[in-house]
């Protein structure tokens, strides 16, 4: 360290070298002497002074503590003995002091004795005779603080051992240990008694104990029951002497890294037998996106209004009949789109039914309570049945937006279609459906609204979607990345954060690789456990957004019509996966964990594998976006993980810069897990991003660079089984869909 920042001309030895006239200052010396360790058990002594006396320098002498031996070197001149503890040093070039400059003398290879502390001369002499500063300065051995933990796992019993060396000789009162925050349990020590008090525990030796400087004192505290919070904590250590003198003052760092939290089996059960007039298998995707397309499922702008609907089930599948609830008072068409790629128009045509009576619906309701808590749960239960559905076997499995339009207004109602059949695709898309819930407001109030008395901490798929034109978050966070999929004919199917938490056993049996969309932050424990088992058992992920599973909810019965989040035994705090403890946080499961909501912050492309055929240095303005992750050092990171890409983004809220980091792991069982740590990926594809973040419309290089890095995630963490069409221009929207607002909440 000292070579580097010393090595260069002798200039370099001094914060300051120019040349003033000759005066005497009043300038104090203030010499400081530090020791740090060096090299095969040798000690580095640094002695600083400042110049009271402008002047060349012709040599500086020192002292060091008697008895100190070794091959004493130094920088920029050399060093020679003046008599036992006396050392000279010499400039090797002419060096010109000002007054109030800094000397810094570092002289390697000592090999101190025992004791301490010293008190040590130092003399800079000028080429006249004259002194250029001069004075004192104590050193005393550094503490050497040491501190072990038997079982370093957030939330178990532990043993902590606390090690210092004493600078100073006298005999031995006490010793003051900082224990890890949120510590408890009935402590004890050997040798003495130990009291807690205010996060430090005492030691206090039976009978009195002499002891000398360069002493070793080392401390057990046994039965310490950490807290299910760890970290890489920065603990302090003392010691003090019966006249109250400190014998030695020091900290270590003590690395607490809970791994992974255990998650219950998911039992796997047998996929449903095909129903009668339902195929064994469907259109590949290459297949069904060459049938026309159309641009007439786009809602305009001028459209909007208090027309509005939802749908009884959020996924089905062939032989479903599904139930849709309308409030308008108007005839409405009813027209169900798959959305996919369809010569850049986005969907098809799938079913219509025109002309259909409609009246306007009770207001939805807010209340209800349980176990003594306000639950605040809007629902739209009570509507009546409007029309009935069926999906037979003209619904291709995939994603789908019903829209309902009359009387000069429409609104969508999305469907999620999954393939039953038993067909293993290459990837399963995955919609983030309790999140759109946990940020719905329609006719009430949501997770994140509510006023003085808070938002819901029941949630209920039971009315409509307030966002993306009733689409939920499809539109604005996720419709890109089903646009990008099917333009490409990937093998692709899809299901819903419902179905993960149903039928998240039969995951490996679904899909190789699966994707997350942007925003996928509400999580049940069985989405959870699902996931983490598909991972063990040889399932990619790539994660293709941020701030995901970071919320725990529980599903209210097998309808999965509702779910609860436990907002009132420690507000938002106890919402969180990681309320549970360091084990339960995203990181351990995916990569990265949350940072917070950003301002949008533009990624520069760097060398790694994620932007291969895309040149280093392109600029994509506004990518890091919405909201970010990064790889936190006191979370449990996976073996061999690596970063593919970072950034910087700004805080909404502190205005703070704050790191995004794009992570990559490969688990035991070979998958390979991709945490993209921002929302854009998929508004990117389709040059469609919110309209209200601070994201410009992204450029046609822009779109094309970001297709270019899906692909290369999705060759990467599919182990090349996924092969993306090396296109030359990405696929373009050909139809005219509005922007949409989405918010982005700060987490507390």
């Amino acid at each position: 360290m000292f070579r580097q920042l010393f090595g260069s001309t002798a200039a370099a030895l001094l914060l300051s070298a120019t040349i003033v006239p000759a005066a005497v200052s009043l300038v104090s010396a203030n010499v400081t002497i530090a020791a740090s360790a060096g090299a095969s058990g040798t000690t580095t002594l640094s002695y600083r002074a400042t110049v009271t006396r402008a002047g060349t320098v012709r040599d500086i002498v020192v002292s060091v503590p008697a008895g100190s031996t070794g091959q004493i070197t130094s920088i920029n001149g050399t060093v020679s003995t003046v008599s036992p503890g006396v050392l000279r040093w010499r400039p090797s070039n002419t060096v010109v002091v000002a007054v109030g400059a800094r000397f810094s003398i570092p002289l390697y290879g000592l090999r101190l004795p025992s004791g301490g502390p010293w008190s040590l001369a130092f003399k800079a002499t000028g080429t006249t005779g004259a002194i250029l500063s001069s004075g004192n300065g104590t050193l005393a051995l550094p503490a050497n603080v040491l501190i072990l933990a038997s079982n370093p796992i957030p939330g178990q019993k532990t043993t902590l051992t606390y090690a210092g060396t004493l600078a100073r000789a006298g005999v031995l009162a006490a010793v003051r240990m900082q224990l890890p925050a949120g510590a408890s349990g009935a402590v004890t020590s050997i040798n003495g008694t130990l009291t807690t008090s205010g996060g430090y525990a005492t030691w206090k030796p039976r009978t009195p104990i002499s002891v000398g400087a360069g002493a070793r004192l080392s401390i057990p505290i046994y039965g310490v029951v950490l807290s299910k919070y760890g970290g890489i904590l920065t603990l302090a250590m003392s010691a003090s002497a019966s006249t109250g003198v400190s014998l030695m003052s020091g900290s270590a760092t003590l690395a607490l890294i809970a791994p992974p939290a255990a998650m219950p089996p998911v039992p796997v059960n047998a996929m449903p037998s095909v129903r009668l007039g339902c195929p064994s298998s469907w259109p590949s995707t290459v297949v069904e996106n060459v049938r026309p397309g159309t641009a007439d499922w786009v809602i305009p702008s001028s459209m909007n209004g208090a027309l509005a609907a939802y749908l009884t089930q959020t996924s089905a599948t062939c032989g479903d009949v599904v139930d849709i609830k309308v409030t308008s008072g108007n005839p409405v068409s009813i027209v169900a789109y798959r959305m996919g790629y369809y010569q850049g128009l986005g969907a098809r045509e799938i079913w219509r039914q025109d002309g259909v009576p409609t009246v306007v619906q009770a207001a939805p309701t807010t209340g209800g309570t349980a176990n003594g808590n306000s639950l605040r749960m809007t629902s739209a239960a009570h509507w009546t049945t409007t029309a009935s559905i069926p999906v037979n076997a003209t619904w291709v499995p995939g994603v789908y937006l019903i829209k309902v339009s009359g009387g000069g207004a429409a609104a969508y109602a999305p469907l999620t279609i999954r393939d039953d059949s038993g067909t293993k695709h290459d990837l399963l898309i995955q919609q983030a459906t309790t999140t759109w819930e946990a940020y719905n407001t329609y006719g009430g109030i949501g997770f994140y609204s509510g006023g003085v008395t808070g938002g819901s901490g029941r949630l209920s798929s039971d009315r409509p979607y307030a966002e993306g034109q009733g689409s939920g978050q499809f539109l604005p966070l996720e419709q890109g990345l089903v646009f990008w999929a099917e333009s490409k004919g990937l093998d692709v199917t899809y299901w819903t954060n419902h179905d993960l938490d149903e039928y998240g056993g039969q995951l490996p049996d679904r899909a190789g690789t699966v994707f997350l969309p942007a925003h996928d932050e509400y999580f049940s424990l069985p989405m959870r456990a699902a996931l983490s088992q598909a991972i063990n058992s040889g399932v990619n992920v790539a994660n293709l957004g941020a701030n995901t599973a970071y919320r725990r909810i529980t599903f209210t019965n097998d309808s999965r019509r509702t779910w609860d989040i436990d907002r009132y035994a420690d507000g938002y705090n106890s919402t969180t996966w990681r309320y549970l403890g360091d084990g339960y946080a995203s990181q351990p499961l995916l990569g990265a964990e949350y940072v917070c909501a950003v301002l949008a912050s533009t990624l520069t492309t760097g060398t790694s594998w994620v932007f291969d055929g895309v040149a280093p240095g392109t600029a994509l303005p506004g990518f890091v976006a919405g909201e970010i992750d990064y790889a936190q050092p006191g979370l449990y990171q996976h073996p061999g993980q690596t970063t593919a890409a970072s950034s910087t983004g700004t805080c909404r809220t502190s205005g703070k810069a704050a790191p995004m980091h794009m992570t990559t792991y490969t688990a035991p069982s070979g998958a390979r897990v991709l945490n993209g740590s921002t929302f854009a990926f998929a508004c990117f594809l389709v040059a469609r991003c919110p309209s209200n973040w601070t994201v410009p419309t992204p450029s046609p290089a822009s779109q094309l660079a970001v297709g270019k890095i899906v692909a290369n995630i999705a060759e990467w963490v599919s182990h090349g089984q996924i092969a993306v069409p090396a296109d030359t221009t990405i696929a373009q929207v050909r139809a005219a869909v509005p922007k949409q607002k989405l918010e982005v909440h700060t987490q507390p």
